[in-house]
């Protein structure tokens, strides 16, 4: 007779020693087993699609502003088959580094643009010129054409529209003060000769007369 303790049921019942629980007939699955066999989307092995790297990429989409030549299409087209990229996440490492790119490129022109709204704020809130500031551009205007020199203005006025230097306040003060000094106060009119080089008749005077016109 075994030593070892007799198995009884719930009831009190010897149970059968050949009778397995059903915790001992259910196979367990792992959590980490599950994963490693059925994949994450649901589809069994035989209903995967096999990605990676084409055989050749289509030419990659770049946003506007933005171009890639067939060179570097070449060089990054071999990086990403190296690295058994797809198209579609190829096109996406396209996309990071176009937007990466365009910002470092616009970033010089941005800060350009802020510069030149600032000038234009401080030039119109300024005591001296910002009230009489279409005076001011008319007399500069009047100024440059007064160089006499048609192709010299012309490239003035552009120099002074690429680099910005139009919109600085003490550009415009310095301009203005030298535009006042060789530009006339005004338009004279002309009334005819003066009527003391003139005798009463109209007649001209003789140098004499001219020279001393109280004389007798």
């Amino acid at each position: 007779m075994s030593d070892q303790p007799v198995e009884q049921t719930a009831t009190g019942q010897i149970a059968d020693q050949g009778q397995t629980t059903q915790a001992e007939t259910t196979p367990q699955t792992s959590t980490t087993e599950e994963k490693s066999i059925v994949n994450q989307d649901g589809r069994s092995l035989a209903n995967q699609t096999v990605s990676g790297a084409p055989e050749k990429y289509e030419a990659f989409t770049a946003p506007e502003g933005f171009s890639i030549d067939e060179d570097t299409t070449r060089e990054v087209g071999d990086m990403f088959k190296g690295m058994n990229l797809t198209q579609a996440d190829a096109q996406k490492l396209v996309d990071y580094y176009s937007s990466k790119s365009l910002e470092a490129m616009n970033a010089p022109y941005e800060a350009w643009r802020k510069t030149q709204e600032e000038w234009v704020k401080q030039v119109r809130a300024d005591p001296q010129i910002g009230s009489r500031i279409n005076e001011v551009t008319q007399t500069i205007a009047k100024a440059i054409d007064g160089l006499g020199d048609a192709k010299l203005a012309a490239d003035f006025r552009a120099a002074m529209d690429y680099t910005g230097a139009g919109n600085h306040p003490a550009f415009i003060k310095a301009l203005y003060k030298m535009a006042q000094k060789v530009t006339e106060g005004g338009f004279v009119q002309g009334r005819g000769p003066s009527p003391a080089g003139q005798q009463p008749d109209r007649t001209a005077r003789t140098g004499a007369r001219a020279m001393y016109p109280n004389l007798s």
